[in-house]
């Protein structure tokens, strides 16, 4: 999508309503889990301290949409035909200090939906609210030079993620930093479909912004694109494994816990010997003496 530099205008705040209402229309597009405050317990312990790290709204929105936020019209031109491309960039800063284009949103040329679509320095600081698929890095190097995602370039096998149906938006790691997303697109197929991907051909994901593209490349201080981290906490897959592992092993435990409570208590029951019954001799019923002769 921008392979060519687009032209950026004027950049303006966003009105805090507007940044609110553009925050809760990613929640809910991309269909992200809005934490839930747990209830405040009383307690006469001045020592300890309240718990502020709970994730809120209020953060979720902060971290999808910084308050920081501008916003400003772009135009470039993508495809063969250069056709003309119009829409809304919303550039912000996150943790790193910097100032970058976060989502975009096209809205008249080619693939003119009106729909936000995250750029790659926003699933940096976002893990997870897209679904990532794998490539080797043989692909992904062609992937950065704006090549489409064939269905043979999937790597590791099925099932892939169940919300990576057609028209979803994704994201693409390589299999040497797959913590990492680099690529992001929309799914051309039902990729959680697939059964295999040898032998199959067509197009998976069309690429719409990636890691060396001239929107990752552009800052308002003209500063070079950020290069991406080495690894990203919370996009590994085998931290959740690891997770339900621990989860099985302590249920494991507690399990065996319980048995061994109920052996013992059963021991205590019926270990004891119980008192054997004193058996008494029988009686023997004496009989009168008698006067007769015999």
């Amino acid at each position: 999508m921008f392979k060519k530099k687009p032209t950026i205008k004027n950049l303006s705040p966003l009105r805090s309503s507007d940044r609110r209402k553009i925050a809760d229309q990613i929640i809910s597009d991309y269909k992200i889990e809005i934490p839930t405050n747990p209830p405040v317990e009383s307690s006469t312990d001045d020592s300890t301290p309240a718990n502020t790290t709970q994730p809120t709204l209020t953060s979720l929105r902060n971290a999808l949409l910084p308050e920081n936020c501008l916003s400003a019209r772009f135009t470039t031109t993508a495809g063969p035909d250069l056709r003309e491309v119009q829409g809304t960039v919303y550039v912000g800063t996150h943790s790193d200090g910097e100032e970058r284009v976060l989502w975009f949103r096209i809205d008249q040329g080619p693939g003119a939906d009106k729909r936000l679509y995250p750029t790659v320095y926003t699933l940096w600081h976002n893990p997870k609210i897209v679904p990532l698929l794998y490539t080797p890095e043989l692909v992904m190097c062609k992937l950065r030079g704006g090549a489409d995602l064939m269905t043979p370039g999937l790597a590791n096998e099925p099932p892939f993620p169940e919300r990576a149906v057609k028209g979803a938006v994704v994201a693409v790691s390589s299999l040497d930093r797959e913590t990492v997303p680099l690529f992001v697109g929309i799914c051309e197929i039902d990729v959680s479909a697939l059964g295999e991907v040898q032998g199959t051909k067509g197009h998976a994901v069309r690429g719409i912004q990636w890691e060396g593209d001239e929107l990752w490349a552009w800052s308002p201080s003209l500063r070079p694109g950020v290069a991406a981290p080495e690894y990203i906490q919370g996009w590994d897959e085998e931290e959740v494994s690891e997770e339900a592992e621990v989860g099985e092993v302590e249920e494991g435990v507690q399990g065996l816990a319980l048995e061994a409570q109920g052996q013992e208590a059963g021991e205590v029951q019926t270990g004891e010997p119980a008192e054997e019954e004193a058996i008494e001799d029988p009686v023997i019923e004496e009989k009168e003496p008698t006067t007769k002769d015999r």
